[in-house]
């Protein structure tokens, strides 16, 4: 009992930390990319009901199911931690901050190519949101663990209520681009498929670039 006791504690404070770390470098990043594109020049790359969007409907529910992972296989195997020690420290917040960096320039590039094959407006916004979303959804894989990624020995356990919530933000997160009145609410426009292709390598490689980044 007292075994499945402190596995459980851990479990619950691991996951604690890591729906939260997912909710801070995220916000982050789209601060970074709101202040990035205006600070470049190249205007405001999304607007209120798409930030709305990317928060309410997106983000929270990948977010939430962070908080239900299984206790990792090497839990009981770690020292236990200060119990003065904050629920993160100085290095946390850098990774953090990286993250959140490399989120960032991947969608501010998205956005930089729309900018150049469109001359700004809606359609180099709507690679910006796109490209921000989807980074930031994908993102929810990396934050599963500060150690652990694709190419780890050790594998995590599975969780299917990061899987549903995460396979919904993402099919919900398609539908704005083929649903026409989707894209009015937000504001944005159709994609070709050359827009598609930019928006998936961007997400999908900022994912990659995190996933390597991992301490």
């Amino acid at each position: 009992t007292l075994v499945i006791a402190i596995r459980d504690g851990r479990a619950t404070y691991s996951n604690i930390r890591k729906s939260v770390h997912y909710f801070l470098s995220t916000n982050l990043t789209e601060i970074h990319v709101m202040f990035g594109a205006m600070a470049a020049g190249f205007g405001i790359p999304l607007n209120v009901m798409q930030l709305l969007w990317i928060n309410i409907i997106s983000d929270i529910f990948p977010g939430l199911a962070l908080s239900l992972e299984a206790p990792e296989t090497d839990v009981l195997e770690k020292p236990p931690r200060d119990p003065e020690a904050p629920l993160f420290s100085a290095s946390d917040f850098k990774q953090m901050a990286l993250e959140s960096a490399v989120i960032t320039a991947a969608s501010l590039g998205a956005y930089a190519y729309g900018a150049v094959r469109y001359g700004g407006g809606i359609q180099a916004g709507t690679l910006a949101f796109q490209s921000l979303a989807f980074g930031q959804l994908l993102h929810t894989l990396n934050c599963r663990s500060d150690t652990r990624g694709l190419f780890s020995r050790g594998k995590l356990p599975a969780n299917p209520y990061l899987n549903i919530a995460l396979a919904g933000s993402l099919a919900v997160q398609i539908l704005t681009l083929v649903v026409p009145w989707l894209r009015g609410v937000l504001g944005t426009s159709r994609v070709t498929l050359p827009d598609a292709a930019v928006i998936g390598g961007s997400a999908v490689l900022s994912f990659l670039a995190n996933n390597m980044l991992k301490r």
